[in-house]
Parts: structure tokens; sequence; C-alpha cells
């Protein structure tokens, strides 16, 4: 520790001490702030004598959305939903899409959590459109394979 510049003795060879806080010369516990050619009234306790807490503050909880500054980690799923309404189950996937636009909104506001959640529900819906598709398709697939064509028509050709 470096002696108080007051107490320094005049001449002796030790550089003048810069601005900032050191341990207070009238006290043990404290440090008082030296502006570089007087003390002043400001004190604060010693770093290695501040109390500590007396509980442990807990972990802090794990992020469940990405930080603010991390946009591109929510998909919005807007083009999929909008190929999901072509292609397979519509009604299904106009969900998709009505989630797919909130998520983009609430991500452009930085509200992240409700991103997430609608970005979850239209990736939900997409997959389920896809999954009722193909029932749908196996189904139809299914009935034209089973079907029995030795009496269709009959009903169409004259008696005479």
């Amino acid at each position: 520790m470096s002696i108080p510049p007051e107490y320094t003795p005049q001449g002796s060879g030790q550089a003048a001490m810069g601005a900032g806080w050191y341990d207070d010369p009238f006290t043990d516990h404290l440090q008082r702030y030296w502006t570089g050619t007087s003390w002043t009234k400001e004190t604060r306790v010693k770093a290695e004598r501040l109390p500590e807490s007396p509980l442990p503050s807990p972990p802090a909880p794990p992020p469940i959305a990405p930080e603010p500054g991390d946009l591109k980690q929510v998909r919005d799923y807007l083009l999929p939903s909008i190929l999901a309404v072509i292609f397979c189950a519509w009604p299904l996937a106009a969900f998709a899409v009505y989630f797919s636009i909130k998520s983009n909104s609430a991500r452009k506001r930085g509200d992240m959590e409700e991103a997430l959640r609608t970005s979850e529900r239209a990736r939900l819906f997409i997959i389920l459109s896809i999954i009722a598709t193909i029932l749908i398709a196996a189904y139809l697939i299914w009935s034209v394979l089973t079907l029995d064509t030795s009496q269709l028509g009959e009903n169409l050709i004259p008696q005479q």
C-alpha cells in the first residue's frame, strides 16, 4: 500500500499519488478518495471488509428465448406454411399461416417469448397438415385399390 501524500515526507523521492480510492489514514476499515491534491469527505468500506450476503443468490434460470439481438434464431415458418396451404390440408395450414404472421410481428416488436411461442405453434400446424394430407392420400389410394370394378358400369349399358 502506498503512503498517503500528506503523510509522505517531502523530498523522499516518492512520486505523488494519482486521484483514486486509498486506505483511509484515519480509520482501519474505510477507504477515502484522494483527488490528487487533497483528501475528500467521501469514504467507503474496504473491499475485503464488505459484508457478505447471508444467502447466496439463486442461479439464474436458463433463458427460454433468444436474446433480443438474436432475431434470426426465431423462425417464423411463413414460406413452409404457405406451401402447406397449397399442397397439404389447407384448413390446418391456414392456422400455420396465421401463427407465422404473429411470430414475425412479435419478432419485429422485440417480444421474443411471444415470437418463439407462436413460431412453435406454426410449426405444429404445418406438421399436422402434412400428417392429415398423408392420411387422406393413403385412404384415397386404399379406396381405389380395393374398389370392385367388375360391376362398375352395368347400370350404364342399356338392357334389350
